[in-house]
């Protein structure tokens, strides 16, 4: 239940409005017992032939015994001095007032708790979603974005439909059973006791029924998470599977993970079915002892519980009844939420890798040199980085060149702390990069990646992300240098057309440069251009690189590249091979020494 209460946790700021509703639901529960307990002297009294006599008043005597003894003697008090036919009629008016307040507290109860319950899961994703802006690459890396989608939207609406539906369930049940329990207990504490015997041979049979919902439910929201995942990367590669003609391949898996989730929610929902008629049924059978030993109490003592009692406690009691399998029920449900939950809690229990140290200080601007002095870096067991040294000053270009895997961009991922070294150090004018506060580090940094990845928003939202209200003209002259302008014109609605999914309704040539306007716009001191021309035709690459040239001017820039045509005017070009850097230095410089670099350079030009 610890897992329950750290659900509940997330309503802090609405329990004022759960004590209102607790409060509502008691009051709502005490006039519904009342309603039954208020029957009981009129079946004794009000349609008795026997003839009144004024009555005594009984001692005041604490116990069970005296609160019936005060009912009857103020009931038949009002018959002698009122008439039978009058205190019935006061009788009615009482009852349906009793009924008014039972039914609007119990509204109040539920108009209270809806803020609360909506309350709950909405702090819950909204507290989700902070903690994976806090996470690093490495962990999405590892993380398939189907199973957090699925803990995002399913596990969130299980935890809403099992746990957060239950809440106003589990306050106002455990009520109703105190209250109705008291009064059997005034009613008849033998006949009571004997009760609560035998009840908890209907717990231990729902026990047993409810107690492998939690595992199945675990599972099936993994399964779910793969099963959204598939059909991610199945709409992500569609071009792929149509091409190599792997629908019915891709069908399969689907189908395979399809019918696993759907046995598996079979499974759950026939146990979950199972509770309410077992408690039912047991219930019956309880009810059946019950009378049998109450009605050998009237046959068999002295008088103590009378038949008009005995029929008022099986009355209440069939309403005692009810909370048991409303709180079966709820246990069911619980648990599948439990186990939504605890997937809920995976995510939040991973540990940001980076993390803002306590000194970190703030910068204002980049200087004079970045360095990095003999990094090494590892995702896992195997070093991807080892012992890479060298310096980028402002206002230098510095370029990475070497085969797919050798490092380029992970290197480059390091200067922003998308990850951080697992030895030696990358200084920002003296600072190591981790001493520096996140927000001043990254705002000095822009970066132009290899997708010109675009969000489905206006062309003006995506050049100026993140900012409200932008400066149109500024918007606009950050599209010119990146020589985008003119394209965007052209487009149904100019700078306010929607962009689709990615960026889908326009070329790679034209995303890449409204990438490249958004790092105009953002004017960072220093660039980051990871293959930014690598996926695009001679004409769009033409134009790209007159936007990145435009880009870099003036700026310190750190440029991934595979097509040499792009750094060859670089101030320092970096070969690196397996993690290492094996050469260095100008376009010159390198081709008279012959090795690695020069064999790209023949490669690519056919010199």
């Amino acid at each position: 239940m610890l897992s329950y209460f750290r659900i509940i946790s997330y309503g802090k700021p609405y329990f004022w409005l759960g004590a209102v509703a607790v409060i509502a639901l008691f009051v709502s529960t005490l006039f519904g017992a009342a309603s039954l307990l208020s029957s009981i002297p009129f079946l004794e009294i009000l349609f008795s032939d026997e003839t009144l006599l004024s009555p005594a008043k009984p001692a005041a005597e604490a116990g069970f015994s005296s609160f019936k003894d005060y009912g009857y003697y103020y009931l038949q008090t009002l018959i002698i001095e009122y008439g039978k036919a009058n205190t019935l009629l006061y009788f009615c008016f009482f009852l349906s007032v009793i009924i008014l307040i039972k039914n609007g507290t119990r509204y109040l109860a539920s108009y209270c708790m809806a803020p609360l319950e909506y309350g709950i899961i909405r702090r819950m994703r909204a507290h989700l979603f902070s903690h994976l802006t806090l996470l690093d690459l490495q962990y999405f890396a590892k993380r398939k974005k189907g199973d957090i989608l699925s803990i995002m939207s399913g596990d969130l609406e299980t935890i809403m439909q099992s746990v957060i539906s239950t809440v106003q369930a589990v306050v106002r049940e455990p009520l109703t059973l105190m209250v109705y329990l008291v009064t059997l207990l005034i009613i008849s504490w033998e006949l009571t006791l004997f009760s609560l015997i035998i009840l908890p041979i209907t717990g231990i049979a729902i026990n047993f029924v409810v107690k492998p919902l939690k595992k199945e439910a675990n599972l099936g929201q993994k399964i779910l998470g793969e099963l959204i995942a598939q059909i991610e990367e199945f709409l992500t590669s569609i071009r792929i599977v149509i091409g190599f003609q792997k629908e019915k391949f891709e069908q399969k898996r689907h189908d395979s993970l399809n019918d696993h989730y759907t046995n598996l929610q079979i499974s759950i929902r026939r146990r979950v079915e199972l509770a309410s008629p077992l408690t039912e049924v047991l219930s019956i059978l309880v009810v059946c002892i019950i009378i049998y030993f109450g009605g050998l109490l009237i046959l068999e003592s002295d008088g103590d519980l009378k038949p008009s009692e005995f029929i008022g406690f099986i009355a209440i009691f069939s309403q005692f009844l009810s909370p048991i399998k409303v709180i079966s029920n709820t246990i069911s449900k619980i648990q599948k939420g439990i186990a939504a939950f605890d997937r809920f809690e995976t995510i939040l229990n991973e540990i940001p890798r980076i993390q803002e140290s306590d000194r970190a200080v703030p910068i204002p601007g980049f200087e004079s040199e970045i360095r990095f002095d003999d990094v090494w870096f590892k995702y896992e067991d195997h070093f991807v980085l080892e012992g890479i040294t060298f310096s980028l000053e402002k206002g230098k270009t510095v370029a990475l060149v070497g085969a797919s895997g050798a490092g380029k961009s992970t290197l480059a991922d390091l200067l922003p702390r998308f990850y951080d070294p697992t030895k030696g150090k990358i200084t920002l004018d003296g600072h190591d990069v981790r001493d520096i506060k996140l927000a001043d580090l990254r705002r000095q940094i822009g970066m132009v990646s290899q997708e010109g990845f675009l969000f489905h928003d206006t062309v003006m939202n995506n050049i100026a992300y993140g900012i409200e209200n932008p400066d149109r003209e500024a918007v606009i002259e950050a599209a010119r240098v990146a020589n985008a302008h003119e394209f965007i014109e052209q487009l149904p609605q100019g700078y306010d057309t929607i962009l689709g999914e990615r960026g889908t309704l326009i070329s790679g040539g034209q995303r890449q440069r409204i990438s490249i306007a958004r790092a105009v716009f953002r004017n960072p001191s220093i660039l980051i251009l990871d293959e930014a021309t690598s996926n695009l035709d001679t004409q769009s690459e033409k134009l790209v690189q007159q936007a990145l040239e435009n880009l870099m001017s003036n700026r310190t820039s750190l440029v991934i590249a595979h097509r040499l045509s792009t750094v060859l005017s670089a101030d320092l070009i970096i070969i690196l091979e397996k993690g290492k850097i094996v050469e260095s230095g100008t376009h010159q410089e390198l081709i008279e020494l012959n090795g690695r670099y020069k064999s790209f350079y023949q490669i690519q030009f056919g010199a």
